[in-house]
């Protein structure tokens, strides 16, 4: 059988047109649904829906994509009923709004496999997850990853830093935790004095971008701040654009940033291909392991440096994989968000923050 890939816009396809890619009578067994973003963001969807699409042309599985009409819960159950209603035996989601559009179609297509990239079903307004015997969820450790941003940038050699968390409490606190533990690791590692390191830490307590906020990061840069790590929250591409402004540098997350600036020097991926890759490959060898929530760090393969990619100058692929060993070997302890309460034991850090 050939295999066909296609992209579709939800809302158009109703209506019979479709601006975003064509329609195909063979039935799509595997579905992406976005997040209502575009499959070229250079982010998760463009990454879920790549990987999704490799997978299809190894197998032989006709593959489609759907892009609901905004970023809302409705908007994507809407999809998730078009991917269904095409023939979609498994549905691929991520984010918070799909884990509310998740909730309710797992029940009503219970022959349906769902797999839940960085979110848990759950009822609107609500927190708690509900998980179905056919969804699956896969969330990524943001505290490692954070960690490993923290790790490689004192290891460079940058001296002074600063870290921007969103709306999200638990996202910001959790990136922001790992951060710090990074920069503690290394500069210890690196035997440097006490205070060595210098960083800005804010909790923003929003996602939103301001010409403020531009200028507070612009001069952030120009006062000697060597690399900014934020926890992916939208106001992450005013950061970037800061650093191509003052010539500093940035540090990315969740996904390879490399190409959406070179002032990205490396970034704390997630690995959505390795993972979802394997998952679907799960799927089909009828050992899908539903009704759970797995979270991937380091020792899963979830998550890491893009070394490939990585613009930095003095941290080298020996030196992460060492650190990657200590990881794994279980020598690196992580404290989680407590750390954030006990900032004193970071002595080798000279916090400046808001409170």
């Amino acid at each position: 059988m050939k295999k066909r890939g296609l992209c579709l816009c939800a809302a158009a396809v109703l209506l019979g047109i479709c601006g975003c890619g064509r329609e195909t009578e063979l039935p799509v067994t595997l579905a992406v649904v976005t997040d209502g973003g575009s499959t070229e963001d250079q982010a998760v969807n463009q990454a879920v829906w790549q990987t999704v699409q490799a997978y299809g042309e190894e197998t032989g599985e006709e593959t489609g994509c759907y892009v609901p009409e905004d970023k809302s819960a409705s908007a994507c159950r809407d999809a998730i009923d078009e991917a269904v209603k095409k023939g979609a035996e498994v549905v691929v989601c991520h984010g918070e709004e799909a884990g509310a559009a998740v909730y309710e179609a797992q029940r009503e297509y219970r022959d349906v496999r769902f797999l839940l990239l960085d979110a848990e079903p759950h009822a609107g307004g609500s927190d708690r997850a509900r998980l179905r015997g056919n969804t699956r969820c896969i969330l990524f450790d943001r505290e490692e990853a954070g960690f490993l941003a923290g790790y490689a940038a004192v290891r460079e050699g940058y001296t002074s830093l600063a870290y921007y968390g969103g709306a999200d409490g638990d996202r910001a606190k959790e990136y922001g935790a790992g951060f710090l533990e990074g920069a503690q690791e290394a500069a210890s590692e690196m035997q440097l004095e006490e205070g060595g390191v210098q960083i800005r830490y804010e909790e923003r307590g929003t996602d939103g971008v301001s010409p403020e906020f531009m200028n507070e990061t612009e001069q952030l840069y120009r006062e000697g701040c060597q690399a900014i790590f934020t926890d992916g929250s939208a106001f992450e591409t005013i950061v970037r654009k800061a650093a191509e402004l003052t010539g500093g540098n940035v540090l990315g997350v969740v996904t390879d940033e490399s190409q959406k600036s070179a002032n990205v020097v490396i970034s704390a991926a997630n690995k959505y291909e390795e993972i979802l890759k394997q998952e679907l490959q799960d799927v089909a060898g009828e050992s899908f392991d539903g009704g759970k929530t797995e979270t991937a760090g380091i020792r899963e393969g979830g998550v890491g440096l893009t070394m490939d990619t990585s613009r930095l100058q003095n941290f080298t692929e020996d030196q992460y994989q060492e650190i990657i060993g200590k990881i794994e070997e279980g020598q690196i302890q992580f404290r989680g968000t407590e750390v954030l309460e006990h900032t004193d034991d970071l002595q080798l850090l000279q916090l400046q923050t808001d409170g």
